[in-house]
């Protein structure tokens, strides 16, 4: 009998010791992680400063399913992603190299500060979290070793998950001129809009969405998978672009219609596949052009220059298998006439014409 008081005050004393001892744990916390990423640093910034990213590379709730909501705007500041209704992340600024994150869980609030810093060979990426701690927080850090213990690894993979999109998937690609190939006569409905260069996966997406539905409430029949018409070449920062989809048959509307009926008439053009991210498809129009250098073609600007999303989001996730088509238009050849010589044993004599060389 006397044992057992004397180990039950033994564990009482064990247990006041230990409460003291969490009780005088620092009630706040800073953790630093960095890894350098070989991308430039406009990329590395715009990655994590886009909300639409998030789900792919944060290892904070890595062992909890949960969806992901985002603000209508996901970038930059007042953007956010949640999960339920009491925890989300809000970007509070956002600036060329330096990103602030409010993360709340419940009535605990956490910030994450990023710095992105241009290197020799790329961007070396700095996160720091700091925060409060509860008691009961307190004592889950003391039973796993410290605070640094958990959370830094789950730093230092979500910068490696950073490292491994941006480099694998967006540094993976492919380029490839097949040549002249004639595009059909298409009837199509159209959805113009212009935006930054790299805000067109993002905004072209919110477009098809629209034509989407509104075939589905028209119940329109369609023919193929979308495309997008350029209205300039997007190789500088602005594009203007009308998203279109094929339909069987040609579509009325009224002018007042945000979306199209149109069609264009069967044209030439010098086909290039880009298989990989869209940030890739500048140096895909430019080896289209110099195609078109080469074998002294003319590029006919008053018609078509397209481009077909054979293989992109939300079907296919990684943008290193992403497949686009570009098409350049090409001024057709007119055949040249040639005189032809007078055979003196016929009676009668014709012309004849043959393609120019």
């Amino acid at each position: 009998m006397r044992i057992a008081k004397y180990l039950t005050l033994l564990f009482l004393l064990f247990l006041l010791a230990f409460v003291v001892f969490v009780a005088t744990q620092p009630a706040t916390y800073q953790i630093t992680k960095k890894k350098e990423i070989k991308m430039p640093s406009n990329l590395v910034y715009e990655y994590v400063n886009d909300f639409t990213n998030w789900g792919e590379w944060q290892q904070f709730n890595k062992d909890e399913d949960f969806t992901f909501t985002t603000s209508e705007n996901t970038i930059g500041e007042k953007s956010f992603v949640k999960w339920d209704s009491d925890n989300k992340i809000i970007t509070t600024f956002s600036e060329k190299d330096s990103i602030v994150q409010d993360y709340i869980e419940s009535s605990n609030k956490q910030s994450l500060h990023w710095k992105f810093k241009k290197t020799k060979t790329g961007t070396l990426a700095l996160v720091t979290i700091k925060g409060d701690l509860t008691f009961k927080e307190k004592i889950y850090s003391v039973l796993n070793g410290g605070i640094t213990s958990y959370v830094g690894p789950q730093i230092e993979e979500s910068l490696a998950k950073i490292n491994n999109y941006l480099v694998n998937e967006l540094g993976s690609y492919k380029i490839s001129v097949q040549g002249l190939v004639n595009r059909p006569e298409t009837n199509f409905i159209e959805q113009k809009d212009s935006c930054l260069v790299k805000d067109f996966p993002k905004k072209s997406k919110i477009l098809l969405k629209s034509i989407k539905s509104f075939i589905k409430t028209n119940n329109i029949e369609t023919l193929g998978v979308p495309f997008v018409i350029f209205h300039n070449t997007p190789n500088g920062n602005m594009m203007k672009y009308s998203m279109c989809v094929p339909v069987k048959d040609e579509i009325l509307t009224t002018p007042e219609s945000q979306i199209q009926g149109n069609s264009f008439e069967s044209f030439l053009a010098v086909k290039t596949t880009l298989t990989g991210d869209y940030s890739h498809m500048k140096e895909a129009w430019s080896k289209s052009r110099n195609f078109i250098y080469k074998n002294k073609f003319a590029e006919d600007r008053a018609s078509i220059y397209m481009g077909i999303y054979k293989k992109s989001l939300p079907e296919v996730k990684e943008p290193s298998k992403w497949e686009t088509e570009v098409y350049i238009p090409i001024v057709k050849k007119k055949p040249q006439r040639r005189k032809v010589e007078k055979d003196s044993t016929a009676t009668t004599t014709t012309s004849e014409t043959e393609p120019k060389e």
